[in-house]
């Protein structure tokens, strides 16, 4: 979708939090952000921008749900020392 100046997005920041903001402006591939009640302004793909906080929040929730299924593959191949010192 494109996007013009002053139309109202919602990102998502560090994938947790919906943040409002409105388009500055375009510049290549990206578009110049102004985070409503921030100073300052963040450059993002629009694959990054959502035209409603409903969409946002289901994006969120498919991350929170792919970041789920991370599990610890860690395997020790050698034997802990201390597991005979402390009795395991």
């Amino acid at each position: 979708m494109m996007y013009n100046k002053d139309d109202v997005i919602y990102i998502l920041e560090n994938n947790t939090t919906i943040r409002k903001g409105k388009i500055a402006r375009k510049q290549g591939d990206n578009y110049i952000i102004q985070l409503i009640g921030s100073c300052g302004a963040l450059t993002m793909p629009e694959d990054q921008l959502f035209e409603s906080e409903e969409a946002a929040e289901k994006s969120r929730q498919q991350i929170k749900l792919n970041s789920a299924d991370v599990q610890n593959d860690f395997i020790s191949v050698k034997p802990d020392p201390f597991d005979n010192w402390i009795g395991r």
